[in-house]
């Protein structure tokens, strides 16, 4: 084949760049306030439960819009859903800014959580569809932007918090949602039109093929995707994938949301702590080279058991530790395990389902995201009304001990009925090869 069949139309590639700086808008946003809010709710005067109760409402609407918000994508366009949900962080970076009593600042969390669901949601949609060709460039290009949204935003944050105040952290988050809004303006999802004549006929009519289907949704589609949920719930395998992620990001939430007020009960400032939450989101980058190697050697089982060993930590150890530098070498450890979930749960969900249900598994895994960010700060909030904040570290690491164990319980007994369906199984692995 000719190498100009083979390459990008430079529409294309602009598109994709769009998207790309789109995820890490929106990767800044989210990294600038999360590690805030909980200080700014301190700062207001409420207490722990308050606090909690603050939090966990970010994620209550998500939690319950992660499987229909794909239907909405799929009835009124991906591009659609990320510009409304650009425009709903604008209007709760307004209420944050204005925010001078708990219930502004709570209907402040509350739009945007919905908004980031939109704005996220519609990201990755993107990004995945398209021509094959230049898919892993395309990829990489994506993490790269997400990564440094996720590890610039907390410093700011804290840097700005310390020098200027909260309410210029959400000017911040106020300008970075305009720019959102601009980029996702910018962003495309009829890729036909933009591939030229560079485009393959066969890709014009697969991606026409995929726009002509997720632009006619119909109630046979929700019916089937609810038994298809069902079936995919009873499935040993991929319940120890939502249980996984609910961990992960149960303690990923917990350094970025609580960590800070433990550390602002030893004196740290707000810059030195933004600069924890960015230490911890950047160990995850030195992982995800060596994950297959890791994988390929330790296999999923072992993987799993040292990544819930070594995060699990993360709740045990903070709460003895005083000494900044100590408490970031934990976070930095920690993170190195965090980093390993997303790979790992991903790769779990391309093993264990079939292909038709890979959109549902990866929209319940997000379910699964948002209720560890609902239940998190919930739990602490209940803890912290009867204990210390430090105990309260201990008691939710108890919990999470027994969801681990759970997971691989449940992954063990999975594995204990693979032979017999091994063949089938082997078949099936060298389709996806």
């Amino acid at each position: 084949m000719p190498e100009t069949s083979l390459s990008i139309s430079p529409a294309l590639r602009r598109n994709f760049t769009w998207i790309s700086l789109s995820c890490g808008l929106y990767w800044f946003a989210f990294s600038l306030t999360r590690p805030i809010i909980a200080l700014y709710a301190a700062s207001l005067g409420l207490q722990n439960a308050a606090i909690g109760i603050v939090l966990a409402v970010y994620a209550l609407l998500p939690m319950l819009a992660a499987i229909p918000s794909g239907f909405i994508a799929d009835r009124f366009g991906r591009t659609a859903v990320m510009r409304a949900g650009s425009i709903m962080m604008l209007a709760s970076g307004v209420l944050y800014w204005i925010s001078a009593e708990p219930w502004t600042l709570a209907f402040a969390q509350l739009l945007a959580g919905l908004g980031q669901l939109a704005v996220w949601l519609a990201v990755q949609v993107l990004v995945t569809e398209g021509p094959a060709q230049g898919s892993e460039s395309r990829f990489a290009t994506f993490s790269l932007y997400m990564a440094i949204g996720q590890m610039a935003a907390p410093i700011i944050a804290g840097y700005l918090a310390d020098h200027f105040g909260y309410e210029l952290v959400f000017v911040g988050y106020i300008v970075t949602s305009l720019l959102l809004i601009y980029t996702s303006w910018q962003c495309q999802e009829d890729f036909s039109s933009l591939s030229g004549p560079s485009q393959t006929y066969v890709e014009m009519k697969e991606a026409r093929g995929i726009a002509a289907y997720t632009v006619q949704p119909s109630a046979g589609h929700e019916e089937r995707w609810f038994k298809q949920c069902l079936k995919l719930l009873q499935n040993r395998k991929f319940a120890v994938i939502l249980l996984a992620t609910f961990i992960s990001l149960f303690i990923v939430d917990v350094r970025t949301a609580y960590l800070p007020l433990y550390l602002e009960s030893l004196s740290i400032s707000n810059t030195h702590v933004g600069l924890l939450v960015s230490i911890g989101a950047a160990s995850a980058l030195f992982v995800r080279p060596i994950y297959p190697r890791l994988k390929a050697k330790l296999g999923f089982m072992r993987m799993l058991f040292l990544t819930f060993a070594v995060s699990l930590l993360l709740l045990f150890v903070a709460p003895l530790l005083t000494n900044y530098y100590a408490i970031a070498a934990l976070v930095f450890v920690t993170g190195l395990a965090l980093g390993t979930n997303q790979p790992m749960t991903l790769s779990m969900i391309a093993v264990s389902t079939a292909p038709e249900e890979r959109g549902l598994g990866v929209g319940l895994r997000l379910m699964s995201n948002r209720a560890a960010q609902f239940m998190d700060p919930l739990l602490f909030g209940f803890f912290t009304t009867f204990t210390s904040l430090k105990m309260s570290f201990v008691l939710v690491g108890l919990l999470l001990f027994t969801c681990c164990a759970l997971a691989l319980q449940l992954y063990l007994s999975a594995e204990r009925e693979l032979p017999l369906s091994e063949p089938n199984l082997k078949k099936s692995r060298e389709l996806q090869r």
